[in-house]
């Protein structure tokens, strides 16, 4: 083989071996950018969600928005969206936390499934005067637990449709009240005697 062709083919293909290389680079730093995309859509989508079902039920808000996020199924599935735990209740705030797992999301996956634990730390509120006297006088804890969480895709939104316990937590432990305590007294004394000269 001449030398020249030789020295033309070797250069030839250091080019194609570079474009080759940064090609799939940038196709790693787009792909790492729509799984990133996705996964935090996913994580936010969960998160408000999540906090507006718990809205729903403790606070009796308007539960048709749930259908934009929670698939038909789901929500007809969803026992605690018909109960009537806190409707004895004038609600003022609750403590909600949420805590969303990872998981990888490909661009052309259309389910995923993420580890989320629920908690209500905290349910500030007080009885309807003319409720039954049988009700605690405070709103019933919340059932903390652990969740396997599916969503599929759907025209390029996310929904959530199925939400299986894996694990109930314990009851918050109430924070200790502080009892008052007594300020301490002083005794009178008697004044000291004065010895004149």
């Amino acid at each position: 083989m001449p030398t020249a062709l030789h020295v033309v083919l070797k250069f030839v293909w250091y080019i194609i071996s570079r474009l080759l290389v940064w090609a799939l680079a940038i196709g790693l730093v787009v792909l790492t950018f729509f799984m990133a995309m996705d996964y935090m859509n996913v994580r936010i989508l969960v998160q408000d969600s999540m906090k507006l079902r718990a809205e729903v039920i403790i606070e009796g808000d308007d539960p048709t928005t749930l259908s934009q996020v929670f698939s038909k199924g789901f929500l007809e599935e969803d026992d605690m969206l018909d109960s009537d735990t806190y409707q004895q209740y004038i609600i003022s705030d609750f403590d909600y936390n949420i805590d969303v797992g990872f998981a990888l999301i490909f661009p052309w996956q259309n389910t995923v499934t993420l580890k989320v634990t629920e908690e209500i730390l905290s349910i500030d509120g007080e009885i309807y005067a003319n409720t039954d006297s049988h009700l605690s006088e405070t709103p019933p804890v919340w059932d903390n637990a652990i969740y396997d969480m599916t969503l599929v895709r759907y025209e390029d939104n996310w929904r959530i449709v199925s939400m299986e316990l894996t694990e109930q937590l314990p009851d918050p432990t109430p924070l200790p009240t502080e009892s008052p305590t007594a300020s301490p007294t002083v005794s009178p004394t008697e004044p000291a005697e004065v010895i004149e000269d």
